[in-house]
């Protein structure tokens, strides 16, 4: 099978990318310095559901060039070795500095990987941030490093492999020494090492006072998304049901540009196995189980038409983001159709596009026993090289991924392509489904990251306030098979760890990401429910549902709503009650948006402080959050329980609420402190 036959598409639409893409130089370069512990090393084993995982790979490959891997320079007493193939995995005890040499059709290109001592992974990871400083003759490097407690993390400086040649490692050199854009890495080292930071310097030649250095962030994230309000759809449950295509889709904008929704997450609109007409009991037309990466579902319509849907959202100044489904296929795939028949003609090459638990057997390897969709085997170069032929094409479509099981390929994989993609495209954005969520996503892989820790408390605190939920914990949820589906919630608790019995918890679960070691330019999506998780309202009920939605709302990320979460949707994946809204809930997500896009406190980067108030209940929480340049403050107060809680401040604050615009107060006592009657959420400027 060609390039050519591999896409065959839908009627009409675009069938190349606008843009060139390469990874890095173009070179088969493997790509940025590794950081590893010697435990951990760089692997990528069968199974292992929801571990990240890691492999040595060229760039750009070729499925008919021969790579081999070798190493150069270990510490002392090494023996250490990569693996046999042109994908090699690599565990290197002792602890030190080893090189690696990537021998390719076009040279040999150098490796350095860092290894750290086996650690407690209990301990907290420090953070790093890069920064430098140019003068007329000097470029110094500085990096501020932290850790939660008590610890004073050293830093380590690398170099790019790829610039080793222009600049050495140090803290301090000319600016004469830098005639090509250089990167450089920090990493932060206590009892653990941090994800690392970069900064590209990039030489400004054609000043007329004399050559200088611009310092860049290459891993923050576009400006459109810092504080974007994200809005999920189930793609074939979203539309009309008399006719859901991606026409009617464009049809229903006009709700989301009413809303303010800055950006569209579409589930799989690709063709695949679980189109319209797939059962509930098998996840609905989920589309996650993809037959063709070229072509669309054409019960949905056509390349055109999706296009037009593309277009309109643009119109309305909202951003597309597509999910990326590449760690597996559907079992009836013609790659995989020809990986299992032994007499198709392709057999031989097609089995080594997918992993086996049992080779001999035709076995697939799977996760959580969904035997019906296998997945794909990275350590074959031709297998990358076309998946990155896929990102290559819908990235000229969209203006983001959504990556699905991200935790499921490899690191490498994605370090390639946010290089190829942002490269190119500097406004591209990257969102990974990693759960539990891992830090190392961040640091120039994705932008913007699952809060599967805050969506976990939110869960917990909703069960902890009405009792039992809907009957059953969350653990039971996940193994009755109420969940059923191609990407069941079959997760793991993140909250693990956290006090989930008090409201308090929503705050800690913030915390926890900078315990975990969060790269600094991380974002992260606020959820209450997506696809893989029941309704918050079927299960909390309405209250419960109010308070969890506001959190997400008033904490520093991301928010996002599920459709039909703000109009009364109550089944997982139902259609979009399009005739029937619950207008009441419509207006308090409107009002919690309109006021989310219009306090400069609520935007992403304001501060977040705890503050000192009193309540009888576990079920409320109170903290402040702080624009920085302004200095615009308010405090918002949060009540998962029943009723109305009451709850006093030490903060001098107004009395009317910032989101009902009622008078909220029952007074201020002799010493000072406001009493506040709470039933969700109240949101008031501070004095």
């Amino acid at each position: 099978m060609n390039r050519d036959d591999r896409r065959a598409l839908a009627d009409g639409g675009e069938t190349e990318p606008e843009h060139s893409f390469e990874s890095g130089d173009g070179s088969h370069h493997p790509g940025p310095p590794r950081f590893v512990t010697v435990e951990e090393g760089i692997v990528d084993p069968n199974g292992n559901e929801m571990e990240t995982r890691d492999d040595l790979a060229p760039w750009n490959p070729d499925a008919d060039g021969t790579y081999t891997w070798r190493v150069l320079e270990s510490p002392n007493g090494s023996s250490a070795t990569p693996t046999d193939g042109p994908v090699a995995e690599f565990e290197p005890p002792p602890p030190g500095e080893y090189t690696l040499a990537l021998e390719a059709p076009d040279g040999t290109h150098e490796l350095t990987v860092r290894a750290f001592p086996e650690v407690d992974e209990t301990e907290p990871r420090p953070q790093v941030e890069l920064d430098a400083t140019v003068s007329k003759t000097k470029v110094h490097l500085s990096a501020t490093a932290t850790v939660v407690g008590d610890g004073d993390p050293a830093v380590e400086f690398y170099v790019d492999d790829r610039n080793a040649d222009v600049l050495e490692t140090d803290s301090t050199f000319p600016v004469s020494a830098i005639d090509e854009p250089v990167r450089v890495y920090a990493v932060a080292v206590d009892e653990r090492h941090s994800v690392p930071d970069a900064i590209d310097l990039v030489p400004d030649s054609d000043r007329t006072d004399g050559p200088t250095i611009t310092v860049e962030r290459p891993f923050e994230p576009p400006e459109w998304a810092v504080d974007a309000i994200v809005y999920e759809i189930f793609t074939r449950r979203f539309p009309d049901q008399e006719d859901p295509t991606f026409e009617t889709i464009t049809d229903r904008l006009d709700h989301l540009e009413h809303l303010g929704i800055d950006v569209l997450w579409l589930t799989p609109f690709l063709d695949a196995e679980s189109g319209f007409g797939t059962p509930m009991e098998h996840g609905g037309p989920h589309g996650y189980d993809t037959t063709d990466y070229f072509s669309v579902d054409p019960d949905l319509g056509t390349m055109s038409d999706l296009e037009a849907l593309v277009d309109a959202c643009h119109d309305r100044d909202i951003r597309v983001v597509f999910d990326l489904v590449i760690n597996h296929t559907s079992d009836s795939h013609p790659f995989f159709e020809a990986a299992v028949d032994e007499t198709h003609p392709d057999h031989e090459r097609y089995r080594d596009w997918y992993r086996w638990a049992d080779f001999d057997d035709g076995d697939a390897d799977t996760y959580f026993g969904w035997d019906d969709i296998p997945n794909l085997n990275y350590s074959n170069p031709e297998v990358r090289e076309y998946l990155l032929e896929v990102v290559d094409f819908w990235a000229d479509k969209v203006d983001g991924f959504r990556a699905d099981v991200a935790w499921g390929v490899p690191l490498s994989f994605w370090t390639e392509v946010a290089d190829r993609l942002t490269g190119t495209k500097s406004e591209f954005f990257l969102l990974d489904e990693t759960l539990p969520s891992d830090v190392e996503m961040g640091g120039g892989r994705f932008h913007m990251h699952h809060d599967d820790v805050l969506h976990d408390a939110l869960e917990q605190l909703g069960e902890s306030v009405t009792g039992d939920g809907a009957n059953e914990s969350v653990e039971e949820r996940e193994v009755t098979g109420e969940q059923d589906g191609a990407v069941a919630d079959e997760f793991t608790d993140s909250a693990v760890g956290l006090d989930t019995t008090t409201a308090e918890a929503v705050l800690e679960a913030i915390d926890d990401r900078k315990r975990r070691g969060a790269h600094a330019d991380s974002r992260w999506l606020l959820y209450v429910e997506n696809h893989d998780t029941d309704r918050y309202l079927s299960t909390y009920g309405r209250d419960a549902q109010l308070a969890a939605g506001a959190v997400t709302f008033t904490l520093p990320g991301s928010p996002m709503l599920y459709y039909g979460q703000e109009t009364g949707v109550r089944g997982r994946r139902d259609p979009m009650n399009w005739n029937a809204f619950d207008e009441d809930l419509l207006e308090y997500y409107q009002r919690l948006i309109d006021l989310r896009k219009s306090h400069p406190a609520l935007r992403a980067d304001a501060g977040l402080e705890r503050i000192e108030y009193e309540t009888d209940t576990d079920a409320a929480v109170a903290f402040a959050r702080t624009e920085q340049v302004t200095g615009r403050r308010i405090v918002v107060v949060h009540h998962f329980g029943e009723g109305s809680a009451t709850v006093c401040l030490d903060e001098p604050v107004d009395p009317i609420d910032l989101l009902t615009e009622t008078d909220v107060s029952d007074g201020v006592d002799d010493s000072g402190k406001r009493s506040l009657s709470v039933e969700t959420v109240v949101i008031l400027e501070c004095q």
